[in-house]
């Protein structure tokens, strides 16, 4: 599983940058880093480490940080984009800790509350219904209210942030809690439409997964899975460059229906017969190499099975 930084613009999206996660147990495995090619600078790190390192080298300027609550739980990550300083506003678990009063010392007390308890003594005056888009199935539109809170940071009292709830319209409603170093005066439309943001990110998995490939590969070393996303951000930065110019004639245009043009628009190639059975000659001779290696992986894991004829 690798990190992700992709950049979401009313344009389009592209992905930035990435990293393969590494488990600790691999990062101390030398004769696993050895065959995987892991370079020898690299150590372990956890995801919001990764996450944190990519932000940290990419040369674009970003308005907002978002991330799922993986990366919100982590003090570290937040410590390292307020370092910057970054603005965020990243989800974080309904068991988050925060003051709802600046406390009068520095470690843990009576006075901190969990983010879903105190969002249940919230007046309904305070909630806002707001309407984020027009999504496929009708306007994607939520309520939302917000608290200036003090953070708890590594069990101690942090800093002053926004706590924002998103709630669904649904009988059985939907709750997301967010947290943000924002300034104290940015409207809370803005901070709700941040929120949706995450939307462009989940259809740049789905497209990328199951339009341009990327998971369909047999990656067995760093340096051919970080290739393989390259390859694929390169690929759909070229459909959405395609998607934005045709988009201007034909404003619902997907980046399905883009893809489909290309397939379209682009030739392909005449074969001549012989060019035909050289291509053939060459998938059977990489497919028998194939099965034999997986033959060869398989009898050494089995040694007793086939020794007998």
């Amino acid at each position: 599983m690798g990190v992700f930084l992709l950049g979401v613009t009313p344009a389009g999206n592209a992905l930035l940058d990435h990293q393969l996660y590494l488990p600790e147990a691999w990062a101390a495995d030398p004769e696993r880093r050895k065959k995987t090619r892991v370079p020898p600078e690299i150590e372990f790190r956890t995801k919001p480490q990764i996450a944190a390192a990519l932000v940290a080298r990419s040369t674009v300027r970003f308005d907002w940080i978002t991330a799922d609550e993986e990366f919100g739980r982590d003090g570290d990550f937040l410590d390292a984009l307020e370092g910057h300083p970054q603005r965020y506003l990243v989800e974080v678990p309904v068991n988050t800790t925060v003051y709802p009063h600046q406390p009068l010392q520095q470690t843990p007390d009576g006075s901190a509350w969990q983010v879903g308890l105190l969002a249940q003594t919230i007046s309904a005056k305070a909630w806002r219904v707001i309407q984020l888009r027009e999504g496929a199935k009708g306007p994607l539109a939520f309520e939302f209210t917000r608290l200036r809170v003090w953070a708890m940071r590594h069990r101690h009292a942090g800093p002053q942030v926004w706590l924002l709830i998103r709630r669904s319209l649904e009988p059985v409603p939907e709750v997301k809690y967010y947290i943000s170093n924002t300034e104290a005066d940015v409207p809370l439309e803005t901070m709700a439409l941040v929120t949706g943001s995450r939307w462009p990110v989940e259809e740049f998995f789905e497209d990328a997964k199951g339009k341009l490939g990327m998971a369909h590969y047999e990656a067995r070393s760093w340096t051919s899975w970080h290739h393989h996303m390259s390859l694929v951000a390169l690929a759909h930065l070229y459909v959405m460059q395609v998607r934005r110019d045709l988009k201007r004639k034909t404003p619902d245009l997907t980046l399905d229906m883009a893809m489909r043009l290309l397939q379209a628009a682009l030739p392909r190639p005449q074969l001549t017969i012989e060019d035909a059975g050289d291509l053939i000659d060459y998938y059977r001779d990489r497919n028998k190499q194939a099965t034999n290696s997986h033959r060869k992986t398989w009898l050494a894991r089995h040694p007793n099975v086939l020794s007998k004829k």
